[in-house]
């Protein structure tokens, strides 16, 4: 989907916001104003994304994909225990914890 803003001419993937490089450099300071509100800005060139301006503070995507694979990982090995009095140990739970912050 694109929309017309002013004289330019900006494009929608999904919720992200999608312009050219040289789109960018010539409206830096409004992208970076809709960037402070939220949104997230994708830049391309001849139609290849190159760049991506996100909020500061935003979880990455593949970061959080990475922690759900662990966790999923953690879950299926206590599921995998062989008896059902094998309970997490408090060793156990706080490795897992440690393993989460890095």
């Amino acid at each position: 989907m694109s929309y017309w803003a002013g004289n330019r001419l900006f494009y929608r993937c999904g919720k992200n916001l999608s312009v050219t490089a040289i789109e960018a450099q010539s409206q830096f300071n409004q992208l970076l104003e809709r960037v402070v509100k939220g949104e997230e800005v994708i830049i391309t060139q001849r139609q290849i994304a190159v760049a991506r301006l996100v909020p500061e503070g935003r979880v990455n995507l593949d970061t959080a994909r990475k922690a759900v694979a662990r966790l999923d990982k953690l879950r299926k090995g206590i599921a995998a225990r062989p008896s059902p009095q094998a309970k997490l140990t408090v060793a156990d739970f706080k490795s897992a914890v440690e393993e989460g912050r890095r």
